[in-house]
């Protein structure tokens, strides 16, 4: 898989603590060394390490993370994941 940086460009990027930064390239170049079918547990493993870390993402942050792994994941694989992404937003609007 080729490493892909461009989400380093993202406007959403430009306002996050530099921490963040670091967090987000170790967890792009985690994703390219993971397999299409561990995509989604990777992704849903790090909030668990960014807790550990004392990083907290605000949705916007979040959807920059959703991003870099659809930009890996296979069709069917990310098909998943916008289900996900879908639900979540509908769960969250109903508060």
């Amino acid at each position: 898989m080729t490493t892909d940086a461009s989400w380093k460009n993202d406007p959403r990027v430009r306002s996050m603590d530099p921490e963040k930064i670091r967090f987000l390239e170790e967890f792009a170049g985690q994703i390219q060394h993971t397999p299409g079918p561990q995509l989604i547990n990777r992704f849903l493993s790090v909030n668990g390490e960014a807790q550990k870390r004392g990083i907290s993402f605000s949705d916007r942050e979040t959807g920059l993370l959703t991003d870099i792994l659809l930009e890996h994941m296979p069709p069917k694989d990310r098909q998943k994941l916008e289900l996900l992404r879908m639900l979540s937003q509908r769960i969250g609007g109903q508060k």
